[in-house]
């Protein structure tokens, strides 16, 4: 199933990485992450530069630093070595091998060799064989992502939020769903009603909540999503309307709608009839509800005439607004939907 990403892979997408920039109070917000890993949540810290510390253990494995002068490698904290963080690899509540917390790379290595204590643990061992790897040249050091083994020096929101949600399943109907010009409000409220998460009256009942069971626009039956679209007369004359201008012969169960959906052909050729249908019902369905609540919470009445006007001219805008960047595409949709006007 499809997932609404946490707070903090909310958080961790806006942490972007720049190195050359000035450190803010905090040092984190301006987006340097000089002293990150060591600085410890304060109460004079800002709310972000507190969320983001409080990150550090997500975000660590993403933030590779790559060695080159190795004058700005923190030796003890910085993500440079495969190993991670050395401080956490040699277990740093120990010895302290004689390093200083602050060292870097650079200030260990002198004339081709690593100024290091002998080897007295395996780890130590396995340290010092990486580094006899490693040959430091006079550039400057420098930070990359790397996710999921994709390395990059830029910041990707998308590939964030997937690293941090995991691998999962898609579902079916996510082509229903989700399209790149659809209606951003629409799409979600869509999303919603497919997963059955709007408080239609059914769920506010099985919640123990005192309300009428009656579906609003029709008051003949239990208001459940499955009567909302389109067993109600209202929902379904509505829908109709907007079908028969795709040239789509409607159908009252909702389960049959989504079939019919996910059957429309995804070709080239069919993509403008496809998109032009899947505007509409999800303009259907949305305003439905807008109407629904409309009823309940201000008392006002539209008819199914007027509801319509407001999904035409939707429709008509929304395919006007990609006009400049695909001009083709929106010239078929909206010829698509004038022509059985």
């Amino acid at each position: 199933m499809l997932s609404v990403p946490s707070a903090d892979a909310i958080r961790a997408m806006f942490f972007k990485l720049n190195p050359n920039k000035a450190p803010g109070p905090d040092g984190l917000t301006s987006g340097s992450i000089h002293n990150y890993w060591t600085t410890k949540p304060k109460a004079s810290f800002s709310w972000l530069a507190n969320k983001l510390l409080k990150l550090k253990d997500v975000v660590f494995p993403l933030i590779k630093l790559r060695l080159e002068n190795g004058m700005s490698a923190r030796f003890w904290f910085d993500n440079w070595s495969p190993f991670g963080s050395i401080a956490t690899y040699l277990n740093l509540t120990g010895s302290r091998l004689g390093i200083p917390l602050s060292a870097t790379v650079a200030s260990l290595y002198r004339n081709g060799n690593w100024r290091l204590p002998p080897a007295r643990s395996e780890q130590q061992t396995q340290l010092q064989i990486h580094l006899t790897t490693v040959n430091l040249t006079s550039d400057k050091d420098y930070f990359e992502w790397e996710i999921d083994s994709r390395v990059t020096t830029t910041f990707s929101t998308g590939d964030v939020y997937t690293y941090l949600r995991g691998t999962v399943n898609e579902v079916d109907w996510a082509t229903v769903v989700w399209n790149s010009y659809g209606i951003s409000r629409h799409n979600f409220h869509t999303w919603l009603m497919i997963l059955d998460r709007c408080p239609t009256r059914d769920r506010l009942l099985r919640w123990g909540i005192s309300v009428s069971h009656l579906y609003l626009l029709c008051n003949n039956a239990s208001e459940s999503r499955d009567h909302i679209y389109f067993d109600c007369n209202f929902s379904f004359d509505l829908w109709a309307i907007s079908a028969r201008r795709c040239g789509l012969t409607p159908n009252r169960s909702w389960s049959d709608t989504i079939t019919q959906l996910k059957s429309l052909p995804m070709d080239r050729s069919s993509r403008p009839h496809r998109l032009l249908v899947l505007l509409a019902w999800q303009s259907t369905i949305y305003w439905v509800w807008n109407e629904r609540n409309a009823r309940l919470h201000s008392n006002t009445y539209r008819s199914i005439d007027s509801l319509f006007k407001t999904i035409d001219l939707q429709i008509r805008n929304r395919t006007q607004s990609f006009r400049v960047t695909n001009p083709r595409l929106s010239s078929q949709l909206l010829q698509s939907w004038i022509r059985l006007a």
